[in-house]
């Protein structure tokens, strides 16, 4: 009997410290994620299992510490799901692509928006049928649309980029489904180019066809 304990006692050992260090893994890759609501999700699981492993460990400081995260991040969670089911006020504003606070917000995120518009280069200035405008959310600047329209009636995107934070479809639902028929009286037809399949399957969410392509981008409608 004792040996057998000898042999179960070191495998149990080792399989809760698989565990720590799988809990420890969540909790890295939580802290890599922009959306905060799956930051806080995956971190309360990491920790929550962290918190187990102190237990069985009997490492108190460490299963008190990571039960007060997991209390924190539920808390947080709470909060950002009753902030959701309230009203949400969206608005436009519309400036001059020569407005500072535009070349301010490119050059910030410049990088990120070129994994979704690889040829993006910066707002032409000197065409005076490019307009463009922010999509405030709670008057926060989430989503910026650059677009143009021509004589027919037709108009066509130029950028249409979401910041990381606010990337759940309702910028584009709000600026697509409303505000496009308000600034754009008149236009009967929307186009829009994906130059990556990501940009592709989020113009298809919004209710974008695909009409034609070539080797380097696929083009979209959508009427309106």
């Amino acid at each position: 009997m004792g040996f057998l304990l000898c042999g179960i006692v070191p495998a149990m050992n080792t399989v809760i410290e698989w565990f720590g260090l799988a809990a420890s893994v969540i909790v890295a890759i939580s802290l890599m994620m922009k959306n905060l609501v799956r930051l806080r999700l995956v971190n309360l699981v990491g920790s929550a299992a962290f918190a187990l492993y102190g237990l069985l460990i009997h490492a108190w400081p460490v299963f008190l510490l990571n039960t007060f995260i997991v209390l924190v991040n539920g808390f947080y969670l709470w909060t950002m799901k009753q902030d959701s089911q309230r009203p949400e006020t969206f608005e436009l504003l519309e400036l001059s692509p020569k407005d500072p606070y535009v070349e301010h917000f490119v050059d910030f995120y410049r990088e990120d928006i070129r994994k979704f518009f690889p040829s993006f280069t910066g707002i032409p200035t000197d065409d005076p049928e490019v307009r463009l405008c922010f999509i405030l959310r709670q008057t926060v600047p989430v989503s910026l649309v650059v677009y143009k329209k021509n004589a027919s009636g037709e108009v066509t995107i130029l950028l249409d980029y979401a910041v990381p934070a606010y990337r759940d479809l309702k910028n584009a639902r709000f600026f697509f489904e409303q505000a496009l028929r308000r600034i754009a009286e008149g236009a009967s037809v929307v186009h829009a180019t994906a130059e990556v399949p990501v940009h592709g399957a989020y113009l298809r969410k919004i209710g974008f066809a695909p009409v034609d392509s070539d080797e380097a981008t696929q083009r979209y409608t959508k009427k309106l």
